[in-house]
């Protein structure tokens, strides 16, 4: 009985990231299908509107890159940020996936200055060096799996130790809880 269990157990985390990938793509599809019906409300039983909305709606996240691009302060962005700073639990869920994806999108290098180590006890937290401050460091150190709660730390410079990784690569560590 014992075994029956623990190949069960293997088996559903074995299949879990295919499950938790199609309930995200599930619901992605179900966010855009309420908007589209609300919004147009004929795209369940037109196929071909539903294509001609799903190019515009490509073409215009092009356009919105494309303004981005030129102008790093595009309006919309910056008046929708305004909006959602004004709301208590949303800011601060919206600001720790922003700052998340600016890291992984490779915006948010100027915001941190390194990978270090930090000695606590007898064993090594990783975390983010956000300043330098003479003999000490500011160092963000995140919770894992989710790096966007955490705590900071000013901590001596010789209680720190440098890595080679890469902000990115430091994120994806965190992430996958040390497997990549």
């Amino acid at each position: 009985m014992n075994n029956f269990i623990s190949k069960v157990s293997k088996g559903i985390i074995a299949i879990l990231p295919f499950l938790l990938l199609f309930w995200i793509f599930s619901f992605v599809y179900d966010f855009f299908e309420a908007i589209f019906h609300s919004v147009f409300g004929i795209t369940n039983s037109n196929l071909f509107i539903t294509i001609v909305i799903f190019i515009l709606s490509i073409c215009l996240l092009y356009y919105i890159g494309h303004l981005l691009d030129k102008n790093k302060e595009f309006l919309l962005i910056s008046i929708t940020e305004m909006i959602i700073a004004k709301i208590p639990l949303v800011k601060s869920i919206y600001s720790g996936i922003k700052e998340v994806l600016n890291i992984f999108s490779g915006k948010g290098k100027e915001g941190y200055l390194g990978v270090a180590y930090v000695n606590v006890g007898t064993m090594e937290l990783m975390g983010f060096i956000t300043k330098d401050e003479g003999e000490f460091f500011w160092v963000f150190i995140p919770t894992t799996p989710n790096p966007t709660s955490g705590f900071i730390a000013k901590i001596s410079k010789e209680n720190i130790r440098m890595s080679n990784l890469s902000v990115s690569d430091g994120f994806k560590k965190i992430i996958s809880l040390g497997v990549k």
